[in-house]
C-alpha cells in the first residue's frame, strides 16, 4: 500500500468524521421505532431535506448500524495487480451512555474482531471468548460512527459543502427515501475548529510537520472527486444510509505512471431506538502494539 494514499485517506476519515451526520441527543416520537412522523412537500429543496434531516436524526436515542468499507489501488508499474482492502461489519450505538460496539471483519486478512467503546474507554479482542485489550488513551482503532465527539449546529453543517443536489427517491432496505449527493468544500472543513481539534488530540496546537501535512492534503484534495451521498426516510426524515465516494489520482514519476486510488465508505441505518447494552468486558490488558 503506498504510504501518501494511506495518509491521504486517513487524514479524508477524519473529514469524513467531522462533517458527519451524527448530531444525536435525546428526543422521542411514535411508531415501532419511536420516530415521529414527519412531512414534507413533493417539491422540497435538497437544502430543506437535508436540514429537516438532521433535526429528525437529532433526535434519535440509539441506532444499529451497518457498514462496508472499501480501498482501491489499481495496477501500476510496481504493482501488477489491483489490491483492496475491506472492513465490514455492524453495531450499535446509545445516546445515553455515549457506549458503542461492533463486530468487524477484514476479508483481505481472514481477520474478525470485536469492538467496545466504554465510558470514553476503547477495547478490542481477536477471536470470539478471547483476551479483550484495552487501547491507550489518544488511540483510534476505526472511524466507525463516533456520535458522542460530534456536535455542532445545522448550519455550520451546510457551510461544510459546495454543491447540493437532489436525485431521484430510491428504496433502502425497505424504506421510501430521499437521495440527496453533496460535495464537499474541504477548504472550510479543514478550518473548522472540531476538525483540528479532532487532528491535534491532546496536543494544544498543530506541530510543523502536520500543518504541512495539512497542506499538501489540501493541494491533492483540489483535484480529487469526493461526493457524498445521503437517504432520508420519506416518514420520519431520519437517515437511512450514508455514502462517501473518494478518488484521487497518485501522481506519477518517470518510472511509473499516475494512477488512481478510490475509497468507498458505506453505512446503513435500518433500526433506531432498540434497547442497547455495552458491558464492560470482565478482564482486559493494555494493548501495547501499534494502533
Amino acid at each position: 500500500m503506498h504510504r501518501r494514499s494511506v495518509r491521504a485517506v486517513s487524514i479524508i476519515l477524519c473529514l469524513v468524521v467531522a462533517v458527519s451526520l451524527f448530531i444525536v441527543a435525546c428526543g422521542g416520537g411514535t411508531g415501532a421505532e419511536g420516530l415521529m412522523k414527519r412531512e414534507l412537500p413533493n417539491n422540497a429543496t435538497p437544502e430543506k431535506i437535508m436540514l429537516e434531516g438532521l433535526n429528525a436524526t437529532d433526535e434519535v436515542k440509539s441506532f444499529h448500524y451497518l457498514f462496508d468499507y472499501s480501498f482501491v489501488v489499481p495496477p501500476t508499474g510496481k504493482q501488477a495487480y489491483t489490491s483492496e482492502v475491506r472492513l465490514e461489519g455492524e453495531g450499535d450505538y446509545d445516546d445515553a451512555t455515549g457506549n458503542s460496539q461492533a463486530h468487524m471483519v477484514w476479508p483481505s486478512f481472514e481477520k474478525e474482531f470485536d469492538y467496545k467503546l466504554y465510558d470514553k474507554k476503547q477495547y478490542f479482542r481477536m477471536e470470539e471468548g478471547g483476551t479483550w485489550y484495552e487501547l491507550p488513551e489518544g488511540s483510534s482503532l476505526l472511524n466507525i460512527p463516533s456520535v458522542s465527539e460530534i456536535t455542532r449546529n445545522t448550519s455550520e453543517y451546510m457551510n461544510n459543502f459546495q454543491k447540493i443536489n437532489r436525485l431521484e427517491d430510491e428504496v433502502v432496505n425497505g424504506r421510501d427515501c430521499y437521495h440527496i449527493a453533496m460535495v464537499p468544500n474541504f477548504d472550510a472543513i479543514m478550518e473548522n475548529e472540531q476538525f483540528l481539534d479532532m487532528i491535534k488530540g491532546d496536543k494544544e496546537q498543530l506541530d510543523e510537520e502536520t500543518v504541512k501535512k495539512l497542506e499538501e492534503i489540501k493541494e491533492e484534495l483540489k483535484e480529487a472527486n469526493v461526493n457524498y451521498e445521503y437517504w432520508f426516510d420519506k416518514e420520519n426524515l431520519v437517515l437511512r444510509r450514508t455514502i462517501y465516494n473518494i478518488e484521487m489520482v497518485e501522481k506519477g514519476d518517470e518510472q511509473n505512471p499516475a494512477f488512481t486510488v478510490k475509497f468507498m465508505m458505506e453505512t446503513d441505518f435500518p433500526t433506531y431506538n432498540q434497547k442497547v447494552e455495552v458491558t464492560l468486558p470482565e478482564q482486559t490488558m493494555m494493548y501495547k502494539g501499534s494502533s
